[in-house]
């Protein structure tokens, strides 16, 4: 009878323990996923305070320096080169004379030949 009295007391001690653990918790992850953004009670924080720019000083960074920009040489006269096979000169049609432009599509009539006119003297 004993025993059972110790069973019983050690198990609701351990449900409590997982109780008000398990409680908090939960409460947090309710109140927190659709509230939004939550306020603290109490005194508000300062604002925070921004660092003064510091004139003409040059902030250096830990590590391997940057090589030197590469300077372009100067140029007198731009001359614009392409490497690779240059282009062949472009091809010039030839003019044709007495030509006759086909259309693709409907034919047109053939053209109406005016009747010659009879001179009577």
């Amino acid at each position: 009878m004993k025993n059972q009295f110790l069973t019983l007391k050690v198990v609701l001690s351990v449900s409590l323990i997982v109780l008000s653990i398990a409680v908090p918790v939960n409460h947090r992850l309710a109140g927190g996923l659709g509230s939004g953004n939550s306020l603290a009670d109490g005194v508000p924080l300062p604002p925070p305070i921004q660092p003064t720019p510091k004139l003409g000083v040059v902030e250096t960074a830990d590590g391997v320096p940057l090589p030197p920009p590469i300077q372009p040489t100067p140029k007198n006269s731009v001359a614009l080169i392409a490497d690779g096979v240059p282009l062949p000169p472009p091809i010039q049609p030839t003019p044709k004379l007495n030509n006759v432009l086909v259309a693709d599509g409907v034919p047109l009539p053939p053209p109406i030949q005016p009747t010659p006119k009879l001179v009577v003297a």
